[in-house]
C-alpha cells in the first residue's frame, strides 16, 4: 500500500507535463500504455469530467477587462419559421445517416467508440445536431478535443459565438492559428475547426445565414410589419373624398370630430358633399402572401433545400415521384455533403491511422419498396451481391444456409 501511495504521489507531482510525456520516467511508460488500451466508456467519462475546468470557475483567474462584453444578435434568425424549418431539416437529414468505418475502401463490421459516441456526456445525435446548427447559423463549428495521457477521451462542441480565432503568423498562406474560449488559449491540436464555406484569407468560415443576413432580416421585417399592421391604430383605414371646394377649417373640424372616441358600432356622418371611402384590402394582401412566398423560396434557395421539402410552392413546377427523388439526390450531393464532409474529417482525426469514417448515403435514398427489391434481384442475378449481403443491408441476420439464386434458364 505504501508503494502504491508513493506512486500516485509521484504522478501528481509531475503534473500536466508528465501526462503529455515531458520528463516522464521510463519506468512508468508501460503503466500509461496499459491504461490507454483499457479506456472504456466509464473511464472516459470520469477522466473528461476532471480535465477541463468548466462553468464560472474557468473565468476565476481572468483579469478584468480581458473578456469582451456579451454580444447578442439584433434579431435571432431562428424566430423566422422558414429558417427554423430549414435548420431542422438539415439536422434531421445529417443525424439520421448511418456512419461506417472503412479500411482501404472496405467496410468494417465494427465502429470505434469515439465515432459511436464522440461526446461521452451526450448522444451522437445531439453532438452532430450542434455541429450542423453551428455551421448553418454561424458558418463555423469548433470541437474541443479533451485528452488524457495523450489519448483523446471525448469531444465537445463549443458555442461558435464565444470562440475567437487569431493568426500569430505573418503569412496568410501559412497561418499560425490560435483559438480563444472563455479566457483560455488553444492550438489546432486541441480544436477542430469545421467551416461551411472556406475563403482564402479569412480565419472564420462563412455560413448561409451570415452571408445573406440582409435577406433574412428583410423577411423578419416583413413578418413584423404584417403583425404590426393589425395592431397599429395609426394605419389608414379609409379616406374622405369630395368634388367640391372645402375650406381648411372645415376639414380640420371634420378630422377632429371623426377622431373622437366613440362606442363600437357608432354611426358617423359626413356632410358638405364629402364621401368616406373605406380602404378595401383583399385577404391575400392582408396576409402578405406574395411576400411570404418570395421569402420562403429565397431562404430555401439560400439553404440549398428543395422546395418540396420546405413545403414551398414554386410556380410552373410539376412535381412527380421521379422529380422528388432527383431533387433528393441533388440535395444530398450539393447541400448535405458540405456538412457531412466536415464531420467525416473530424471523425477521421479521431480514428487510428488507416481507418476512415464514411456516411452511408445509400440508406438515405428512400426509394420505394418495389424499386429497392428490384435492385436487389438484379444484384443477385448478376452475382455481385449475396443473399447475406442483401439481408445485412436490410438489417437482417444471415441465413443458416444461404441458397444460391436460381436463374430462369436453369430451371
Amino acid at each position: 500500500m505504501a508503494l502504491l501511495g508513493f506512486a500516485w504521489l509521484r504522478l501528481a507531482s509531475l503534473g500536466f507535463a508528465w501526462l503529455h510525456g515531458a520528463g516522464r520516467p521510463a519506468a512508468f511508460g508501460p503503466i500509461l500504455v496499459g491504461m490507454n488500451e483499457r479506456l472504456g466508456f466509464w473511464r472516459r467519462l470520469k477522466l473528461a469530467g476532471g480535465i477541463v475546468t468548466r462553468g464560472a470557475a474557468a473565468l476565476d483567474d481572468v483579469p478584468d477587462g480581458i473578456l469582451p462584453p456579451a454580444r447578442r444578435a439584433e434579431c435571432d434568425p431562428l424566430t423566422l419559421s422558414t429558417v427554423f424549418r430549414g435548420v431542422q431539416v438539415l439536422q434531421t437529414a445529417i443525424t439520421g445517416l448511418p456512419i461506417n468505418e472503412t479500411r482501404n475502401g472496405i467496410k468494417l463490421d465494427t465502429v470505434s467508440a469515439l465515432v459511436q459516441r464522440p461526446d461521452i456526456n451526450r448522444s451522437r445525435r445531439d453532438f452532430l445536431a450542434d455541429i450542423v446548427a453551428s455551421m448553418v447559423l454561424d458558418g463555423n463549428a469548433f470541437i474541443r478535443l479533451v485528452r488524457y495521457g495523450g489519448e483523446i477521451v471525448t469531444c465537445e462542441v463549443l458555442p461558435p459565438q464565444l470562440v475567437t480565432v487569431s493568426d500569430d503568423g505573418h503569412d496568410p498562406a501559412s497561418p499560425r492559428l490560435r483559438y480563444g474560449y472563455l479566457g483560455r488559449d488553444y492550438t489546432p491540436d486541441d480544436i477542430v475547426h469545421c467551416k461551411f464555406l472556406n475563403v482564402p484569407g479569412r480565419l472564420r468560415g462563412l455560413g448561409p445565414i451570415g452571408a445573406a443576413r440582409e435577406e433574412v432580416e428583410s423577411a423578419q421585417m416583413a413578418r413584423d410589419y404584417k403583425a404590426k399592421f393589425y395592431t397599429d391604430s395609426s394605419n389608414i383605414k379609409g379616406y374622405v373624398t369630395t368634388e367640391q371646394k372645402v375650406s381648411l377649417p372645415t376639414l380640420k373640424a371634420l378630422k377632429d370630430d371623426w377622431g373622437k372616441d366613440g362606442q363600437a358600432g357608432q354611426v358617423r356622418f359626413v356632410s358638405d358633399g364629402l364621401k368616406y371611402v373605406p380602404l378595401d384590402l383583399k385577404p391575400a394582401d392582408l396576409q402578405f402572401l406574395e411576400t411570404q412566398k418570395f421569402d420562403t423560396t429565397q431562404i430555401a434557395r439560400l439553404l440549398g433545400i428543395p422546395a418540396s421539402i420546405m413545403l414551398a410552392a414554386v410556380d410552373g413546377s410539376n412535381l412527380t415521384y421521379q422529380n422528388i427523388e432527383q431533387s433528393w439526390i441533388e440535395f444530398a450531393d450539393y447541400t448535405l455533403a458540405a456538412y457531412a464532409g466536415e464531420i467525416e474529417e473530424l471523425f477521421n482525426r479521431l480514428l487510428p491511422r488507416g481507418r476512415e469514417a464514411r456516411f452511408d448515403w445509400d440508406s438515405s435514398g428512400r426509394t420505394n419498396t418495389s424499386e429497392r427489391y428490384a435492385a436487389y434481384a438484379s444484384a443477385l442475378e448478376h452475382q455481385w451481391m449475396t443473399v447475406d449481403e442483401v439481408r445485412a443491408d436490410r438489417g437482417l441476420p444471415p441465413l443458416a444456409s444461404t441458397p444460391e439464386p436460381v436463374k430462369e434458364n436453369q430451371q
